[in-house]
């Protein structure tokens, strides 16, 4: 056995630092971690935050971090400027001294779904990181890549398909999205990674008070998030539940960025502006059925999730919903579309009911049928709860991830 003893370094997560506390071993590999840490608060950046964290990987691995996100704004991401030219040249000259100081013998690396995002980082990325001799290992955090890549330049695909081709292993959120880098990863390199939920933080309450006809929704107010798609469908469900009332959690934007297609069709998503569509409800006679609550987070995103009857998610294109996830941990129902893991982890009238994406037809008669049977919608709910105990708690989802790193290092 190895001489281990006990050390730990300071993470700073926004404004907060956090001592993480591992057993350091002779023998434990250098990995380098490169992503995005909280804020914004979204979905990348906590889990990168519960990897860093997890006292099991370092006790497993040497690890470092190079974080790459420099706005904490979820509405300037993907905006060109001279700000993003002068932090590209800054992350590699912090790449180029990890790479040289620490030699790791492994980089883990989130890569975006756009043009942009390949060519401005991951490409070279990819390349440097092998350049110095480490494995590398990709993760892809949503599941419109393939759509996205059709519609990149013809130097952009040479590029990213060389890029690609030097990847020694990539990280998916579903099996069906197992062909996302074809053909330039086979399958057999193509690894599945859920996403993990602290079952501790968002635990089941069955004494806390819901609210009737309380419907939640979280996540960026557009069109390829289904938020307009919902507006529309305010009326009719209110009609037949006057006391239903549509809670939105996020931020609005115009524009869309990264998610172009419908997953389940394969069809362009038709942009609609999403300030013009909540100008519309609100000065319709339903608008005290709408609520705009902007971003929330710790607390006030528990209260909010442990009070809501049902929670709703109308996206075009996932690859693992956060949000949808800690909805299930504390014993809620869903209303979704079987977009990204959601159509192979999800059953229908088990965890929840299921319609398209842009139907919003189906995304009434589900919500009505709901609101009708609140007996049924708590059984779902405890469903949901002890599904995410058993099947995606961060203690699990960490163990999977330690395996698919041990699979690509040399031993």
């Amino acid at each position: 056995m190895p001489n281990k003893k006990e050390k730990s370094f300071l993470l700073k997560i926004g404004s907060n630092k956090l001592k993480v506390v591992y057993c350091m071993s002779k023998s434990r590999p250098k990995i380098l971690f490169i992503g995005p840490t909280p804020p914004p608060y979204s979905g990348p950046e906590l889990s990168m935050q519960q990897f860093l964290e997890s006292k099991s990987l370092n006790n497993s691995f040497e690890i470092s971090f190079l974080k790459t996100n420099f706005r904490t704004d979820n509405t300037k991401k993907g905006k060109f400027g001279l700000s993003m030219v002068t932090q590209f040249f800054l992350f590699f000259f912090k790449l180029l001294k990890h790479l040289v100081l620490n030699r790791p013998k492994c980089v883990y690396y989130p890569v975006t779904p756009t043009q942009i995002g390949w060519l401005g980082r991951d490409v070279w990325t990819i390349l440097l990181s092998k350049l110095f001799g480490a494995k590398i290992i990709i993760h892809l955090r949503g599941s419109h890549f393939k759509l996205n890549f059709n519609e990149f330049s013809a130097i952009a695909k040479k590029l990213i398909a060389f890029a690609l081709k030097h990847v020694d292993k990539a990280i998916v959120q579903a099996k069906y999205l197992k062909d996302q880098f074809s053909p330039f990863i086979s399958e057999e390199k193509v690894a599945v990674l859920y996403q993990a939920m602290d079952i501790n933080e968002f635990k089941y309450d069955e004494n806390y008070p819901v609210e009737k006809g309380k419907i939640l929704v979280i996540g960026h107010m557009t069109k390829a998030k289904g938020y307009t798609d919902i507006l529309k469908a305010i009326p009719e469900v209110c009609k037949v539940f006057s006391e239903a009332k549509f809670y939105f959690a996020g931020n609005m934007r115009k524009g869309e960025r990264g998610v172009f297609y419908n997953q389940v069709t394969g069809e362009k998503i038709i942009y609609e502006d999403p300030f013009v569509e909540e100008k519309r409800i609100l000065d319709s006679a339903f608008k005290n059925n709408y609520v705009n609550l902007g971003i929330i987070e710790g607390e006030d995103k528990l209260r909010h999730l442990k009070s809501s009857e049902i929670f709703l998610t109308a996206s075009y294109s996932e690859g693992f919903s956060r949000s949808l996830l800690e909805a299930m941990a504390v014993g809620k129902p869903l209303a979704y579309t079987p977009v990204g893991a959601h159509r192979e982890v999800l059953k229908d009238r088990i965890n929840g009911h299921v319609f398209d994406p842009g139907n919003i037809n189906e995304m009434q008669n589900v919500l009505t049928n709901m609101l009708a049977n609140p007996d049924q919608l708590k059984n779902m709910g405890l469903e949901n709860r002890e599904y995410v105990v058993n099947d995606f708690s961060v203690e699990k989802i960490v163990d999977d991830f330690k395996n698919i790193i041990n699979s690509t290092i040399p031993k």
